[in-house]
């Protein structure tokens, strides 16, 4: 037993006294140091404006939004989320874009929304289109989008 505490109080010392020396240099700061970093951006869209897309022949709805946060080299070699904010028995969920809801009205006339985005650098734009499966056209609600730019 004597032999064992001895031995343990000169490994001991020896681990503890081992690190002699000069300090080295500090680290770089947390920003300058390469690590995932974010950006959150939320968007609100209560003003949809109709498009015509001649190409498709389709007509969509667009909500376009100037992001100087979302940058060339976010971009280049980053990423870009958006998420959809929706209220259900008076709680907040978030989902991701692209998002299909599925619905049907007071008539009985069942309808699609399909929510998407499309990006440029310092600009997001948010798309909806909505098939009615009738002749009859209607603007989207207010939508609240959350962007989240990641580097």
């Amino acid at each position: 037993m004597k032999r064992f505490l001895i031995l343990i109080s000169l490994l001991s010392t020896l681990v503890f006294n081992a690190c002699e020396g000069p300090m080295g240099p500090p680290g770089k700061n947390g920003l300058d140091a390469e690590s995932t970093q974010w950006h959150i951006v939320d968007v609100v869209v209560d003003r949809w404006y109709a498009v015509n897309d001649d190409l498709m022949g389709d007509i969509f709805e667009s909500g376009n939004f100037k992001i100087p946060e979302l940058t060339q080299f976010v971009y280049d070699v980053g990423a870009v989320m958006c998420y959809m904010s929706i209220k259900l028995n008076n709680s907040f969920y978030q989902t991701p874009l692209p998002y299909t809801f599925y619905g049907m009205s007071d008539d009985g006339v069942l309808y699609s929304e399909n929510y998407t985005f499309e990006m440029t650098p310092g600009n997001i734009n948010f798309i909806v289109k909505i098939n009615d499966f009738d002749t009859k056209s209607q603007e989207p609600l207010i939508c609240n989008f959350r962007v989240v730019l990641m580097w």
